[in-house]
């Protein structure tokens, strides 16, 4: 037995010895290798610029440059570029825009050449293009002409292709995709492009963001662009102290500084359109888009322009609630259709909503904006496929008789000032898209051509329940805030009220409704606590005095008031209302009175906006009224006259006696 014990321990020692031997071996690879560890995991570069449009000359030929920032300076790299044949259906761009590639036979390939002319990591390089006998070295830093295989000619080469860039650095292969549209004939109709660049509350949450977007927008004064008015953000805005705030407000005013830059208004996804109009509320679904407009006013001077934008869901009482406030003009977003456009061949033109006639709407591209708003892909490269996409939409159908627009809505917190720098100047060069302002797009007589439907249908959404205390409440809440709106002079703390309450007009359950109208109420509240009465009691000499009031005002800012003194045993010759405007701390008034019944009283005072509506402040005050009365000024008057002449006497008699002596 003995032997075996002395194998199973050495066995075990053998083990052990062995476990610990692998430890060490891999202390020692995390030692030794982790620089390729970690390049295997880093991307080797990215594409800083492309040009997306080339044009085929007569005799063949074609060139774009393009502009990759490498993973290091020092390395040297190898690159290579490869044509993909052309796209002939939009699901074919998909693959591309993943990044996962085409799935066709590569048509050319330039082979490896050095990337020279290295600055701050930086190469830059000019591809050849030919569809008969290649041209020469396209430039005098690479070590080999980089070329590419057209094999077309003439019109056939039209179209859109898939490129790859692959480089080689420090012995990591990366590949990037890209699209290149080539120019062969000459454009006909080129694309109308319409952008809207949404300001919702992300792009305030992301003030620096949205400002250095705002000003690259500011920089293209000659690309037309609109803006939508969210009146949430505007309101944040307008009400912001800070820096930023002042830096936001500034970037917004020189955005929209430009002629061809519009604005128009977009309330929240969220708004019950048709539960307002269902339940008696339909002035409020034109309040909605009004206040949007007036913070817009307000904040940048710039009146909106008529076409709207619903940035959620658009279902077809949403769009009959809008048609009973005489909003003609809508863009909805394409989600919202039985059928997306985008996914069709009949794009492109504006349309009537089924049931909906007297609206005209045009649709977003939702595959657009999702290209455009992609961080994954570096902002250069995400503008010249982008472009490209845009191009193969014109290739869709290049000599249509009547002008198609493309729809894209970008939310500004969603984009970069170097895609903006990199887009708009690309649209300023692109044949194949002319950008335009979004009001000529709703042209009726585009409805129906180019072979697209006159109308189209829409997905209906669930419709809310709104309960007794929600219209009530709404109701009265507005009631009261537009008597106050109506009653001071700062529009900040106006619009701050308006917008508090069309917050609440949401979809969704009663209770969070209530719950919002409540946060409502309480902000109206929070500013009727700013007004008081003193209450200190007063002593009135007698009834023909005048009744000293004062009251107190925390605003700061003037309040047009209304003050009501009630009590039965008092009289006002001048009235029991008296116009106060509180333009300080304090403002104290007399009131004259008359025929007094009793010594005491308890004055009632009510201070409310110019017509009533709303109580502002109010108190019970004690009045004492002495025993003085015009009976006792004439006794007062009489004893006096006494004294008079009792004085008078008493100074001749002294008089007399002098004399005599």
């Amino acid at each position: 037995m003995e032997p075996k014990v002395a194998c199973e321990g050495m066995s075990h020692r053998f083990s052990t010895w062995w476990r610990a031997l692998g430890v060490v071996l891999l202390s020692l690879a995390t030692v030794t290798w982790p620089s390729a560890a970690h390049a295997g995991t880093t991307p080797s570069f990215s594409v800083v610029r492309q040009d997306a449009i080339t044009r085929l000359s007569a005799s063949g030929h074609a060139r774009f440059g393009v502009t990759v920032q490498l993973g290091s300076s020092g390395a040297t790299a190898v690159a290579q570029v490869s044509l993909y044949p052309r796209i002939f259906e939009r699901s074919q761009l998909s693959p591309i825009i993943d990044g996962t590639g085409s799935t066709g036979a590569v048509t050319s390939t330039s082979g490896n050449f050095d990337l020279g002319c290295v600055s701050h990591a930086r190469s830059t390089f000019t591809v050849s293009l030919y569809t008969s006998s290649p041209v020469r070295r396209s430039s005098h830093c690479q070590s080999r002409a980089v070329r590419l295989h057209l094999p077309c000619s003439g019109a056939a080469c039209d179209g859109v292709y898939p490129l790859s860039f692959t480089v080689t650095q420090s012995g990591v292969t990366s590949t990037k995709w890209s699209l290149l549209a080539v120019q062969a004939t000459n454009v006909a109709e080129p694309l109308h492009l319409a952008l809207i660049g949404s300001l919702d509350p992300t792009s305030w949450r992301h003030p620096k963001r949205a400002v250095a977007v705002l000003k690259a927008l500011a920089q293209h004064a000659s690309t037309p662009f609109t803006l939508t008015a969210d009146y949430r953000t505007l309101d944040a805005a307008e009400l912001s102290t800070t820096s930023q705030g002042a830096a936001w407000r500034s970037a917004l005013d020189k955005a929209l500084a430009s002629p061809l830059h519009r604005a128009v208004a977009a309330p929240p996804n969220d708004v019950d359109f048709s539960g307002l109009v269902r339940e008696g509320l339909g002035s409020q679904v034109n309040q909605q888009f009004a206040l949007s407009t007036k913070l817009l006013q307000d904040v940048t001077g710039r009146y909106a322009d008529e076409p709207v934008v619903l940035t959620g869901y658009a279902s077809p009482v949403t769009l009959k609630a809008l048609a009973s406030a005489h909003l003609d003009d809508v863009v909805v977003n394409d989600t919202s259709l039985t059928t997306s456009p985008s996914s069709t061949l009949n794009w492109g033109a504006p349309f009537h909503p089924d049931g909906v006639a007297p609206i005209t709407a045009l649709s977003t591209d939702a595959p657009l904006e999702r290209l455009a708003t992609d961080s994954s892909i570096e902002p250069g490269r995400r503008a010249t496929m982008t472009l490209a996409t845009l191009a193969f939409l014109h290739f869709e159908e290049p000599n249509a008789p009547a002008t198609r627009t493309v729809v894209m809505e970008l939310p500004v917190a969603k984009l970069s000032a170097n895609f903006i720098d990199d887009l708009l100047p690309g649209l300023g060069t692109n044949p194949f898209v002319l950008v335009s302002s979004l009001t000529p797009s709703f042209n009726t007589s585009l409805v129906g051509t180019n072979g697209a439907p006159a109308s189209r249908g829409l997905i209906s959404q669930p419709t809310s329940t709104w309960s007794s205390l929600n219209i009530q409440s709404l109701s009265s809440l507005m009631g009261q805030v537009t008597s106050f709106n109506q009653a001071i002079t700062s529009s900040n703390v106006a619009n701050s009220l308006s917008v508090a309450i069309a917050r609440a007009e949401i979809r969704g359950t009663s209770a969070t409704r209530q719950s919002a109208l409540t946060s409502a109420a309480l902000a109206l509240s929070t500013q009727l606590k700013n007004f008081s009465v003193d209450q200190s009691s007063i002593t009135l000499a007698g009834p023909g005095t005048s009744l000293p009031i004062t009251i107190i005002s925390k605003a700061g800012y003037s309040v047009t008031t209304v003050v009501h003194l009630i009590t039965d045993r008092l009289s006002f010759p001048r009235g029991n209302k008296v116009v106060v405007t509180l333009d300080s701390s304090t403002k104290s008034i007399r009131v004259p009175t008359s025929n007094h019944r009793g010594s005491d009283l308890t004055l009632q005072v009510v201070v409310t906006t110019p017509n009533g509506q709303l109580v502002l402040a109010r108190t019970a005050i004690q009045v004492r009224i002495t025993g003085t009365s015009v009976v006792g000024y004439l006794l007062t008057i009489a004893s006096l006259l006494v004294l008079g002449y009792w004085w008078l006497r008493t100074y001749r008699r002294k008089s007399k006696g002098r004399h005599a002596r």
